[in-house]
């Protein structure tokens, strides 16, 4: 069975758990980035003052990243629903069980 994306909702990517998968893995980011790997930039800085910078981090990278995704999937709605091109096409295979 073939199916073929020719919407996708904006909606749906900012109400998803796609903004917390992101955030999730922007912590883990930036305690690596300012925690993790010395720097002696961040040497000065206290612990509450990383900690603030890691949530700082994260928050801007969803924010960052969320409007990508937006703005890609505005494009792609452009693309397939505006200008008639072809989506996104799965091809699934039914496997039948005994």
């Amino acid at each position: 069975m073939k199916l073929e994306v020719r919407n996708i909702s904006v909606g749906s990517l900012v109400t998803s758990s796609v903004p917390l998968v992101v955030f999730c893995l922007a912590l883990l980011g930036g305690v690596v980035t300012f925690m993790v790997v010395p720097n002696m930039q961040l040497a000065s800085m206290s612990f509450f003052q990383k900690l603030l910078s890691v949530g700082l981090y994260a928050l801007l990278y969803v924010v960052i990243s969320t409007a990508v995704l937006v703005f890609a999937a505005f494009v792609y709605n452009v693309l397939t629903g505006v200008l008639g091109l072809r989506g996104i096409t799965f091809d699934i295979e039914e496997i039948h069980h005994d």
